[in-house]
């Protein structure tokens, strides 16, 4: 239940899979005796298990807990130390004394891009689960979509130059794809997978082994010290903006869906009941599972006549919170399309590097990949996406619900002190709203605005 245990364990863990890792590479032997075949084994091992994780940390998440990700480890890791054990001859192993120095361009495009794969191997999987809501099993299926675009790009021959400049780029366009996804249907997430996935498995084995040495297992360390430090730079500044940016998109949800509220053809004892409860409970961590569950504890609540209205106000105020969290995800894709991008221009074919018209051609290719594929999410997030739910100004006037009859009267009224109290504090009604309902956010509209809305006892009691 404490951090510093997980973190002192995850410490020791990574000591072990650095040697595991450099003494593998070098039982292996891609450099030596066992030649293409060794590096066949170490390539397809480095591309699958990086690309696989996610997939099958779902699915044990899903079919266990969280814990059984580590469980599971134990036995393999086991399992491992035998069979280096067993190896024939492997204590004798020696690497070789001088490392061949790291060509800058490969080196930096290296970092970069392990840290823009970070985008579709943890905030992807972060956005499905936390963000949209998804099942672990379903967000696991669908990111296998990662691994066989890596299969896929693995198997492609050709300039190491072409393949890493391409790479690079295809991550690029994946990663940028993904800041604008129209809506949370999984499908939609298949493109930018499938080019991130493909362009992986081209850059990792052009760079690893063709551009950059990795002849024995001193030159494997380096390179996997590069990787690694992308990641784990990456995530260390993203996870921040992420969990900040997070928070601000709940906020954001929250003032748009009592908006929504508001706003709704529903009566008003059902409404001023429901507005303040259905977003003030709504937590960041996991925002569209508590708004679904305030949804489903207020349906109970709903007369039958209001039923249909209910729903559609449901379905608007989801498809808010959706683009919300998807406006929080956006800053971190876009520093990572970004740094893909940079890593792209580091190894980009030199004239006379690329002589064949095919290279070329496949070049040609995947440029038009970066731009068309961006610019098609951009204009399918314009044509798909949900229109933002505005936050009027309460110093002007605006059309009230006027459903009829004496609550309705009660209602207008209400709205429209509301409208006139928020005015005056230099807030939103919204804001207004969830002050009533919740304490912290009570707090937070004092140390904003200088006063105690529970003080207001006349709105209070007017709101019930």
């Amino acid at each position: 239940g404490a951090l510093a245990p997980l973190l002192v364990a995850r410490a020791v863990q990574a000591v072990g899979g650095a040697a595991a890792l450099v003494a593998a590479f070098a039982l292996l032997e891609p450099g030596g005796a066992a030649g293409a075949r060794g590096r066949r084994l170490w390539l397809g091992a480095a591309v699958l298990s990086a690309a696989i994780g996610p997939a099958l940390g779902g699915a044990l998440t899903e079919a266990l807990s969280w814990r059984a990700i580590f469980y599971v480890q134990a036995p393999i890791a086991a399992a491992a130390a035998l069979t280096a054990l067993a190896e024939p001859g492997a204590a004798g192993r020696t690497t070789a004394p001088d490392p061949r120095p790291l060509a800058a361009g490969p080196a930096i495009a290296l970092a970069l891009v392990s840290a823009a794969l970070t985008a579709v191997l943890f905030l992807l999987v972060l956005l499905l689960v936390a963000g949209w809501d998804v099942a672990p099993l379903r967000a696991a299926l669908t990111v296998t979509v990662i691994p066989a675009g890596a299969l896929l790009g693995a198997r492609v021959r050709g300039s190491a130059w072409a393949r890493a400049a391409a790479g690079c780029a295809l991550v690029a366009a994946g990663v940028l794809a993904l800041a604008f996804l129209p809506d949370a249907r999984l499908w939609w997430t298949v493109a930018p997978q499938a080019a991130a996935g493909l362009g992986m498995g081209l850059v990792l084995p052009a760079l690893g082994g063709d551009l950059l040495p990795e002849r024995d297992a001193r030159d494997a360390a380096r390179l996997l010290v590069l990787r690694h430090v992308g990641i784990a730079l990456a995530l260390a500044v993203l996870a921040p903006i992420v969990s900040q940016q997070l928070d601000a998109a709940t906020r954001r949800a929250q003032e748009r869906g009592i908006a929504v509220v508001l706003d709704a053809k529903l009566a008003p004892t059902e409404k001023l009941r429901l507005a303040p409860g259905l977003f003030a409970g709504v937590e960041s961590e996991r925002p569209r599972a508590g708004l679904r569950a305030a949804l489903q504890r207020g349906r109970g609540d709903v007369a039958g006549g209001e039923r249909p209205e209910y729903q559609r106000l449901s379905d608007r105020v989801d498809e808010t919170l959706v683009l919300a969290v998807g406006e929080a995800f956006r800053t971190a894709f876009l520093v990572t399309g970004a740094l893909a991008l940079v890593a792209a221009v580091a190894v980009l074919p030199r004239r006379g590097r690329v002589r064949r018209p095919s290279a070329r051609t496949a070049l040609a290719g995947v440029a038009g990949t970066l731009v068309v594929l961006p610019v098609a999410y951009v204009a399918l997030h314009a044509a798909f996406a949900p229109e933002p739910v505005p936050i009027r100004d309460p110093c002007q006037r605006r059309e009230l619900p006027d459903t009829g009859g004496l609550q309705g009267f009660l209602q207008d009224r209400a709205l429209e002190l509301l409208d006139t109290t928020a005015c005056r504090f230099g807030s939103s009604r919204e804001e207004l709203v969830l002050a009533l309902a919740d304490d912290q956010e009570r707090q937070r509209y004092e140390r904003e605005h200088g006063v105690d809305p529970t003080s207001l006892d006349a709105l209070r009691a007017l709101l019930g």
